[in-house]
């Protein structure tokens, strides 16, 4: 059991990585840019010992390189690794899907669903955005932790805050303009409990399949410029011609 230090420090990690990659996908970095453990320290208001295990944590995600002599290096990071991070993401998230039918309590798939119904009808406004965030949260965690496997449940946990701080990105963009209208999680979260509350595997994991592909659809439409993503897409299929687009 970890102890309550542990547990506080775990914390303020995942929130370093957060703001960390909440800078990095403002654009206030540009690809290649050394990170300077010194610079980033000051700039959150924390010791380095800190943003160094931040650093190693988000290059074991891909998203800074450690070199030699050089720290950490940002990667390109673009709508083509939005892409290929969720790709990773659908397995692993579609396969706790189907392992987790069965595994959560009747009661608790009754008061996600409700939730879950509500938001989906509520009036769309900045509190309407942060329970829609805490939902989702609670149901994808909820997923890992049921889902039976411990090796699943931490491969999904090495994304999370990623894939939480892209989507609150997205969320905040949106607030600049007060535009939720065409947010619809709320209904692709419903279908997935559903199907979790029905006991089919394969509807469970076509429910996360078709939710993770529409949060790569909307996250690189709202976080980045449309010839951004042309110009990815195209340079993806140079690379790899037999995968489509």
């Amino acid at each position: 059991m970890a102890s309550a230090n542990e547990v506080q420090h775990g914390a303020r990690r995942q929130k370093l990585v957060g703001d960390i990659l909440l800078v990095l996908f403002e654009g206030k970095f540009a690809p290649g840019q050394r990170l300077r453990l010194e610079h980033l320290a000051e700039q959150f208001e924390v010791s380095v010992t800190p943003v160094r295990e931040a650093l190693v944590e988000l290059a074991g995600i891909g998203v800074v390189e450690l070199q030699p002599n050089r720290g950490a290096v940002l990667r390109p990071f673009g709508p083509r690794q939005v892409e290929e991070i969720c790709q990773v993401r659908r397995i692993l998230e579609c396969e706790a899907a189907r392992s987790v039918c069965g595994r959560i309590a009747p009661f608790e798939l009754e008061l996600l669903e409700s939730q879950f119904a509500e938001l989906d009808s509520a009036k769309r406004n900045k509190r309407w955005s942060q329970k829609t965030r805490e939902q989702d949260t609670q149901l994808h965690e909820l997923i890992a932790d049921r889902c039976g496997s411990e090796r699943l449940a931490y491969e999904l946990g090495r994304y999370k805050v990623l894939i939480r701080t892209l989507r609150d990105a997205r969320h905040m963009h949106r607030s600049t303009r007060d535009n939720y209208a065409e947010m619809n999680e709320n209904a692709e979260h419903l279908e997935i409990v559903r199907a979790i509350q029905a006991n089919d595997p394969d509807r469970a994991a076509k429910a996360m399949a078709y939710h993770i592909e529409k949060s790569i659809e909307v996250i690189n439409a709202d976080l980045f410029d449309p010839k951004q993503i042309a110009a990815d897409r195209r340079e993806s299929f140079l690379t790899n011609p037999t995968v489509s687009s």
